[in-house]
């Protein structure tokens, strides 16, 4: 019986690539981790899969689509592939995260780490999410839909950039 390898743990700046059919993928990129977690990003850059990595610098210039936190399942099973490191600006992508409950009056804000916190205005309150998993295939999924091979579900909305509050912003890290 032969075991399946499991590939070393991504680091931060790793860039990977994300199959969406026989020949195009998607660009992301590892920007930090949190204890078993890595927060990603993903670009709106789709390209020929034999393009890569020729044409990283390009993806990495283009929109994030996607980030959150996920699991490295696919990176560590070979069906991402890293393909290149490049330093990132963790500053420009972690988000600050809510945790407790307002009607409780422990309503707190935390910097990405979870090292720094500070209680929660009420606009904060309302607009900064909670802290979040979501799996590496719903990644995979919400672009195979971004790109119209599949249908877009409502879910993918979660993981999909909009307004960020960054840890930098809040806390000037």
């Amino acid at each position: 019986m032969v075991k399946n390898r499991k590939l070393p743990a991504p680091n931060e700046g790793d860039i990977f690539t994300i199959p969406l059919d026989a020949d195009r993928v998607a660009v992301g990129q590892v920007v930090s981790s949190l204890h078993s977690a890595y927060y990603i990003v993903v670009f709106d850059f789709v390209v020929p899969a034999s393009e890569i990595p020729l044409r990283t610098p390009e993806a990495l210039r283009a929109k994030p689509f996607l980030a959150g936190l996920t699991f490295a399942a696919l990176i560590r099973h070979g069906h991402w592939h890293v393909v290149d490191r490049r330093p990132v600006d963790s500053k420009k992508f972690l988000p600050a995260y809510k945790t407790g409950a307002g009607h409780l009056g422990n309503c707190m804000i935390e910097d990405f780490k979870g090292k720094v916190w500070r209680p929660a205005t009420p606009l904060e309150e309302e607009i900064i999410p909670f802290r979040e998993l979501t799996s590496p295939i719903r990644f995979e999924k919400a672009m195979k839909a971004h790109i119209g091979l599949d249908p877009w579900d409502e879910s993918y909305e979660r993981i999909r950039v909009g307004e960020v509050f960054t840890s930098a912003d809040l806390f000037g890290d």
